[in-house]
């Protein structure tokens, strides 16, 4: 007998220990399912194979998912039954063992109220699994399915043939299921719904089994038709048919060893002799079924195990990700300082340019802005910002005429020598016409590389924080941002302010003042009389330049300078000059032209000077330089923003589900190491 085999039991009782951990839903372990549609004989069929008489009331009929384990035991006297139910506690108390098992339809009706609220309507996807022990069993462990219908009666939810079809789905499309398929001889096969079910999911039949039921019910001169089926002749199915013969309704009380006569009787005709017996009868199908059983099982545990191998290792990532549980502040700053550390010199490098690997890695793929830019690579980007700065500060240099510069002076002359630069004036045109601009410009360009610089600095520090202590990171780094922001715009409004008052003493001032003038060294003569506004203008530009005298006339007098000059008040200022109520008199024309290359000289230098002081006294001193003063606010961090650190409930949820996998996957290793 197959049975005896010292190895056989093992398998079972291994598939079988590792089912009663509750993980149906979360490994895939061998089984075998039985399918069929309702009233097609399955109940005859699972009777036949365990012994356990199934209620066959139609209002009994199976709503839920049962699982029959079948367990040699030498060491007890008689059968012992069990059942549970994954989650039902008072159930599973009240049938912990049952002595005889011809109370087993008593538990089938305790299940039915256990799950089934409305005991003729609802359906559970629960499963009930029912152990029976004896010393004659033969292992084996089956698993019943709700049967197929194709319609409602009165009273019944519409979508109850669905919801039977979700269950039976979800064991059948799983690779590791054996499916046994009834199909009635007294319909047609080729619209057995158990069989097209069975197909669609293993559409070779590797793990498909027909039985064919009710070979009694047969039609008159069908009979050699059906036996072809069983013979493998019609429809070829790998591992061929099995045929049992079922008690009927009217046979229920019928013991099992007269039900087993009365088959063996049945398939003695001569007409079945053409079907092997090791294909035909109970006794036959439960050796066969069983040796099935067993070669599946030895062929899918090793798979089984690494599969469990795997998980477990997930499970320890996770939680390993997860860190260690923090319950207090104290706790939570240690771990905060631990984790500043450790962060501190990623940071220095990814503000050097830098960059590690992993963070490479994990940019590779970020798309390029239009405008060529990779704001996530500090370096390289402040670098193009800092240009793009430097650039526009140097096209404000063009701000005004020498029309309009004539006009400024007699607006803001003193008490000054006519061809000497005018300081009042001087200091006036700087503050009134382009350091307004270059403050502009200035806070403009500042806000734009902060927000950059931070924005990356942000993502960075998310990227390499430990998880655990990740928000905290983050929010004393926006904190950290707004407090150097202030101080920024307050440092580069300094440098702007100091401008107010020009800075003339610089040795690159005079140097530019002298290449400046260089260019331009002849001092114009005053005309006799201008003939009119328009001899002042020689281009259309704007430019003053006024008329020399002819060649060797000496310059005119004084007199003749303020005659000069009444006469231009009186005929008014040329098109080109801005409109001003102010009188412009030809001094004004000549401290004018004395002050352009000063202004020229002293806007280049200070320029360059506001550029170079704001680029090294905001952004390089505040945030690159200053990073170090992040790190000593984090080790200052308030136990209010340490307290997001502290492990909320969910995450105490996740942690728990976690150890309660790992705990079951364990569990289930142990056994398959056995």
């Amino acid at each position: 007998m197959f049975e005896a085999e010292s190895g056989y039991q093992q398998v079972i009782d291994t598939i079988n220990r590792i089912q009663s951990h509750g993980l149906t839903h979360k490994l895939s372990v061998p089984k075998m399912v039985i399918i069929g549609d309702q009233s097609s004989g399955k109940s005859s069929v699972l009777e036949a194979l365990t012994r356990l008489s199934f209620p066959r009331d139609k209002d009994m009929c199976t709503r839920f998912a049962t699982q029959v384990n079948l367990r040699r035991n030498p060491a007890l006297e008689n059968d012992v039954l069990s059942a549970r139910i994954e989650g039902e506690d008072d159930f599973n108390n009240a049938f912990s063992t049952v002595q005889a098992p011809m109370t087993f339809s008593g538990v089938i009706e305790q299940a039915v109220v256990a799950l089934c609220k409305r005991k003729n309507t609802d359906i559970s996807d629960k499963v009930l699994e029912i152990t029976l022990s004896g010393p004659t069993q033969t292992p084996l462990t089956i698993v019943d399915l709700p049967g197929f219908i194709n319609t409602t009666s009165d009273g019944q939810e519409k979508s109850l043939p669905n919801t039977i079809s979700g269950i039976n789905r979800r064991y059948v499309q799983d690779p590791r299921t054996i499916i046994l398929a009834v199909v009635q001889a007294n319909v047609d096969l080729n619209t057995t719904r158990a069989l097209s079910e069975a197909a669609e999911y293993d559409p070779d039949g590797e793990r498909t089994i027909p039985i064919v039921t009710k070979p009694d019910c047969i039609q008159s001169g069908l009979h050699i038709d059906w036996i072809e089926v069983i013979l493998n002749r019609k429809k070829t199915m790998k591992h061929g048919y099995l045929v049992m013969r079922n008690t009927g309704y009217d046979q229920k009380n019928l013991t099992w060893d007269a039900a087993r006569q009365e088959e063996q009787r049945f398939f003695e005709s001569h007409q079945w002799n053409a079907v092997p017996n090791d294909r035909k009868g109970r006794d036959s199908v439960k050796k066969f079924l069983s040796n099935v059983l067993f070669e599946h099982i030895n062929r899918e545990l090793p798979i089984v195990k690494r599969e469990v191998d795997a998980a477990i290792d997930t499970f320890k990532m996770e939680l390993d990700a997860l860190g260690t549980p923090i319950a207090s502040t104290a706790v939570a700053r240690e771990k905060l300082v631990e984790s500043a550390m450790l962060l501190q010199p990623q940071v220095v490098a990814f503000l050097n340019a830098d960059y590690d690997h992993n963070y490479l890695a994990a940019h590779k793929n970020r798309p390029i802005s239009n405008s060529g830019e990779d704001p996530y690579f500090i370096r390289s980007s402040l670098l193009r910002l800092y240009k793009k700065y430097c650039s526009d500060m140097s096209s404000k240099d063009a701000g005004l005429t020498r029309a309009q510069i004539v006009t400024l002076v007699a607006r803001y002359k003193g008490n000054s020598l006519p061809g000497f630069v005018d300081p009042v004036a001087f200091k006036a045109i700087i503050n009134g016409h382009f350091l307004d601009t270059w403050r502009a410009t200035t806070q403009t360009h500042v806000v734009a590389m902060h927000k950059q610089l931070s924005e990356a600095l942000s993502e960075f520090i998310a990227h390499k924080a430990n998880p655990t202590a990740r928000d905290v990171f983050t929010h004393v780094f926006d904190r950290f941002s707004r407090i150097r922001a202030i101080e920024i715009d307050k440092t580069m409004q300094g440098i702007i302010d100091d401008e107010a008052t020009p800075f003339t003493l610089s040795r690159h001032y005079a140097e530019a003042v002298h290449k400046v003038r260089s260019k331009n060294s002849r001092i114009p003569s005053l005309p006799s009389e201008p003939s009119s506004a328009a001899d002042l203008i020689s281009d259309n530009s704007g430019v003053i330049t006024p008329p020399s005298s002819t060649p060797g006339t000496p310059p005119h007098s004084r007199t003749e300078s303020q005659t000069s000059a009444q006469q231009l008040s009186q005929t008014g200022p040329p098109a080109s000059f801005p409109s001003s109520p102010l009188m412009v008199d030809w001094d004004d024309i000549y401290t004018a032209e004395e002050m352009i290359p000063c202004l020229r000289a002293y806007l280049k230098t200070a320029r360059e000077r506001i550029v170079d002081k704001v680029l090294m006294e905001t952004i390089e001193r505040y945030m690159i330089k200053g990073i170090k003063d992040y790190f000593s606010m984090l080790l200052k961090a308030t136990d209010g923003e340490l307290q997001c650190m502290l492990e909320s409930a969910a995450l105490k949820r996740q942690r728990k589900e976690l150890e309660d996998k790992l705990a079951d996957f364990e569990g289930i290793m142990e056994e398959l190491s056995k």
